[in-house]
């Protein structure tokens, strides 16, 4: 069975160096060739990125105020969590077809929110992620990659 974060795993790189996350978001469409954008989130511990997520359902769920740079809503037929991650560094990358050849535009930004879809098991505990979609940011440079 899969633990509730693996599907964010894909979407996440360790490295603090935007051409090196800008690398694995463009390695991500070889797994997904119909994919038409990647985001891969960077410069933040995974343990800070996971307990965010959990922090913010548990005040979602205590009635608390939040706090934090994440927050969490109950979908109104209490089945998803729909969770924003704020002050984030991300890279986004989108394929268009051209010619019909691919073409790819990778973009870091810095101070972004990502929106973050997950399960709710009984309308309270975090179940697996879902879905992530890069939201919004401070568009820091246009990334080049070598091999592109």
């Amino acid at each position: 069975m899969p633990n509730q974060f693996e599907f964010l795993d894909k979407h996440y790189d360790s490295t603090d160096i935007p051409e090196v996350a800008a690398q694995t978001a463009y390695e991500r469409f070889g797994n997904y060739p119909n994919a038409h954008t990647s985001t891969v989130v960077f410069g933040v511990a995974w343990n800070a990125l996971t307990d965010s997520i959990k922090l913010a359902v548990l005040n979602y769920v205590n009635g608390g105020v939040p706090n934090t740079s994440a927050y969490a809503t109950l979908s109104r037929n209490g089945l998803q969590w729909n969770i924003v991650l704020t002050g984030l560094r991300f890279v986004n990358a989108s394929r268009t077809l051209v010619h019909g050849r691919p073409e790819y535009q990778l973009n870091e930004y810095a101070n972004g929110s990502i929106f973050v879809n997950a399960e709710a098991l009984g309308g309270q505990l975090l179940g697996e992620i879902v879905h992530l979609e890069n939201g919004f940011g401070s568009w820091v440079q246009e990334i080049k990659l070598k091999n592109q």
